[in-house]
């Protein structure tokens, strides 16, 4: 981590608004930013999107050397669509590419490596961390946390306090052991996750399975089921008309 490299005194341009933006950011037509707004080098911003108050855009990652998983403080691509909304005080992180009409809401976190597509809602107070795939027209509600390594598929409903996790070998990636790679849950289209659910690491939810508030998910879910429990159990089948409705959805 070499700070003077990262934080050089002649990369900003400040404003009497406050902002502060890096000499080569790149703002389409009609981009509004609010007061307060830091952007960070390499971060463009497509037409007509918005960025409120305090929002903080492409910041690096950084490590005094104490986290287990290896940080590269380096400034990459953040990429933002067109008419897409940033809330106040949220952190994107750099490397990222966010897609068109996304709503990414007030205090919500977007860490590095992540990829969300079209339409998607990240409601307040969401952690996405590292590496984390959103697909087109998902949403999520506020305060989850979705873990690193994680992937979801397009029109996924995630509930509010929904908890996600990526490492079932804690002690060995904690104290230096042969650990295997990180991996979060799969979540596959149409799937609905219930309000305060956990979802334990690797497993796959299938596509327009349902998983129960407070369930804690511990294996695979079979595509179009609906699960509950702890751990969550086999409930019972989407109903064929269910399924009929949400399979003609082509946007919502």
């Amino acid at each position: 981590m070499d700070a003077a490299t990262l934080f050089q005194p002649d990369m900003f341009q400040a404003d009497s608004h406050g902002r502060s933006l890096a000499n080569d950011v790149n703002l389409g037509q009609g981009v509004h930013l609010g007061q307060q707004v830091t952007i960070y080098p390499k971060v463009s911003i497509g037409r007509r999107s918005v960025v409120m108050d305090g929002a903080v855009l492409g910041r690096v990652p950084l490590s005094p050397g104490t986290t287990n998983r290896r940080i590269e403080s380096a400034y990459h691509e953040l990429v933002i669509g067109e008419e897409t909304v940033v809330g106040c005080n949220s952190v994107l992180y750099t490397g990222s590419r966010i897609g068109s009409r996304t709503l990414i809401a007030d205090l919500a976190s977007i860490r590095e490596g992540c990829v969300l597509g079209d339409g998607v809602v990240i409601g307040r107070g969401v952690m996405t961390l590292y590496g984390c795939h959103i697909g087109n027209f998902s949403r999520i509600q506020d305060q989850v946390h979705l873990v690193g390594n994680m992937m979801i598929e397009e029109h996924v409903f995630i509930g509010m306090g929904v908890v996600t996790t990526n490492d079932n070998d804690i002690y060995c990636s904690r104290f230096g052991g042969d650990a295997p790679r990180l991996q979060g849950p799969v979540i596959r289209q149409f799937a609905v996750i219930g309000a305060h659910a956990t979802l334990l690491p690797g497993v796959e939810i299938g596509k327009g399975a349902m998983v129960a508030a407070g369930a804690v998910v511990t294996k695979d879910v079979p595509a179009w089921t609906v699960v509950a429990g702890t751990p969550a159990r086999y409930i019972k089948d989407i109903p064929h008309e269910w399924r009929q409705q949400v399979e003609d959805v082509e946007n919502w």
